[in-house]
């Protein structure tokens, strides 16, 4: 039995079209696990901190703060933990978009697609200039 070398087809190099193609599944696949573990977790911080948060004050008060300042958040210890689980949850699903950049922006600059790089990165300066502007 001889030893088949590899066919044409696998030693050619990859198409441009098809680097994007791959570039574009990964990134896609990526992105799907992030957001799909980032939403499930924000939706048990925000629904374990509204239980909390209904079991312990009888009253609730509608007219506070929709979420704790992001300077609060790193002393829990020193908040109500219902509504410490909630604005966690609050300020992580917000972050979301901006973690979604920042995958494609690395994703983008390991594959050297350059013209990629420069979309995402424009876009990520917008998305901070934005954070920015509405503190």
């Amino acid at each position: 039995m001889t030893h088949v070398g590899p066919t044409a087809q696998s030693t050619r190099a990859a198409t441009p079209g098809q680097k994007r193609a791959d570039i574009s599944q990964v990134l896609e696949q990526t992105m799907r696990r992030v957001s799909t573990a980032v939403s499930v977790v924000t939706v048990l911080l925000m629904l374990t901190g509204f239980i909390i948060t209904v079991l312990t004050h009888p009253a609730l008060n509608p007219t506070g703060q929709a979420a704790l300042a992001p300077s609060r958040l790193f002393r829990p210890v020193q908040e109500d933990w219902g509504f410490w689980a909630m604005s966690v949850g609050i300020v992580l699903l917000a972050l979301l978009p901006t973690v979604r950049v920042i995958l494609a922006l690395g994703l983008f600059l390991r594959s050297r697609a350059w013209p990629d790089v420069l979309v995402a990165l424009v876009v990520l300066f917008e998305l901070l200039f934005s954070i920015w502007v509405s503190r």
